[in-house]
């Protein structure tokens, strides 16, 4: 089926939310694809090379994100079509539906929900672990967070002209640091690998209170992602077929 909403994600959790919500939403699930990245940037250019090959007219960056920005909390929400790479430099994009998600957004607030955030979201193709990094690179760049797929989606939807934006809450905040037991802890196929982490984090005990808190702030933002997302995929899907 061609003018289809393409997702690409990190994890599969991330993609199970964004199932459930289309779900939630009544949307036609023929007209999105997901595609999971394994939290690997040149995986989620692939992805959406081919979504944008087989007919896609919207590419969105949909998960979690690390916090730069020292005002966002974990479940804090960015919806944006602003981003930047590491260095600074800001890729064109086509935002086309802005007024849809302005009018999305209020309607999310008066149903009681926070407002999102819209500002930058800084693509690497690394993960940030440390605090000091994370304050280095909002200091340089001015994002509001840092992922692995979105400046990877945004370059593809610029050179082929599609429509973009992401959707991303925050886990870590810019003051929390990545234990190092969870820096391998995303398979290719993007599952988690739980016991290779936990018996990382067994030589080094003194992480688990670390792995507990990201593992609470992930649950934060990806329940974040599954009460906003019915709105925000509606508004990509009316797009699609514009």
């Amino acid at each position: 089926m061609d003018d289809f909403v393409a997702i690409i994600c990190g994890l599969k959790s991330e993609g199970a939310v964004v199932r459930s919500a289309l779900s939630d939403a009544g949307l036609n699930e023929k007209r999105f694809r997901i595609g999971v990245s394994g939290a690997r940037a040149a995986e989620a250019r692939t992805i959406a090379e081919r979504y944008a090959s087989d007919g896609a007219r919207v590419l969105l960056s949909v998960g979690v994100s690390g916090g730069l920005d020292p005002s966002l909390m974990p479940g804090d929400l960015i919806v944006t079509s602003d981003v930047v790479r590491n260095g600074g430099d800001r890729i064109a994009v086509h935002a086309g539906f802005q007024n849809k998600l302005t009018v999305a957004d209020f309607q999310m607030q008066e149903g009681g929900e926070e407002a999102w955030r819209a500002g930058p979201i800084l693509g690497s193709d690394v993960i940030v672990q440390s605090a000091d990094e994370k304050a280095r690179l909002f200091a340089e760049t001015g994002a509001l967070a840092v992922d692995m797929e979105s400046h990877a989606v945004a370059e593809i939807a610029a050179a082929r002209g599609l429509s973009f934006f992401a959707i991303r809450s925050v886990a870590d905040p810019s003051d929390r640091a990545l234990p190092a037991a969870a820096m391998d802890a995303v398979a290719p196929d993007g599952s988690t690998r739980v016991i290779r982490t936990l018996m990382k984090a067994a030589s080094s005990p003194a992480q688990f209170p670390a792995l507990v808190q990201l593992g609470r702030d992930s649950g934060a933002a990806l329940k974040r992602l599954r009460t906003a997302l019915p709105s925000l995929l509606a508004v990509a899907g009316a797009a699609s077929m514009e």
